[in-house]
């Protein structure tokens, strides 16, 4: 079993993950602090905030061939289409940890998580940002390969990492627990 901080620090990435695939919107209270959530509130002005969805027009439209081309072209290596591949996969890693930052940012100030929770999260998003590197996805096999490729199509970083899986997996079992007790 996972140790209990380990396993909150997870659950609040995964909570943060979810958070980022909802739509989120923002608003300003009396104070004049900022805030964002899944709900916006009935007695102010929100705003929908627009999360970057990455870079969905990455695939570019073949340009049309000539008879003369499609005889001589060859496929292109693989190794290029590997490295657009990881390149895509690494767009979509910033732009999923900046949102997971803002969100644990805002979640913060909202009183939501505590300052050490905050803090194991910058950590742990500052640990995958360190391991995930261009590098390393072309050269990548197997597993890792595998999580690059989810990380190029937009899944995010706990989805393809696994985490998100894991923690569903860790709460349920606890909630089982708990049902089972008088």
């Amino acid at each position: 079993m996972m140790p209990a901080r380990q396993m909150l620090a997870m659950l609040v990435l995964c909570s943060l993950s979810a958070q980022a695939l909802s739509q989120v919107y923002t608003w300003v209270d009396e104070t004049g602090r900022k805030h964002f959530g899944s709900q916006p509130p009935a007695a102010q002005q929100a705003e929908a905030v627009t999360i970057k969805p990455g870079y969905a027009g990455e695939t570019r439209a073949p340009a049309p061939e000539t008879p003369a081309q499609g005889a001589a072209a060859e496929p292109a290596p693989a190794k290029a289409s590997r490295r657009e591949m990881c390149q895509s996969a690494m767009r979509w890693t910033v732009t999923d940890l900046k949102n997971l930052r803002e969100i644990a940012e805002a979640r913060k100030s909202a009183g939501r998580i505590t300052a050490a929770e905050y803090a194991q999260a910058q950590k742990n998003l500052a640990g995958v940002e360190q391991r995930i590197s261009l590098q390393d996805c072309v050269t990548s096999s197997g597993e890792d390969q595998q999580r690059y490729e989810c990380l190029s199509k937009g899944a995010g970083v706990l989805v393809c990492s696994g985490l998100m899986a894991a923690a569903m997996e860790e709460a349920e079992g606890q909630a089982r627990q708990r049902a089972r007790k008088p």
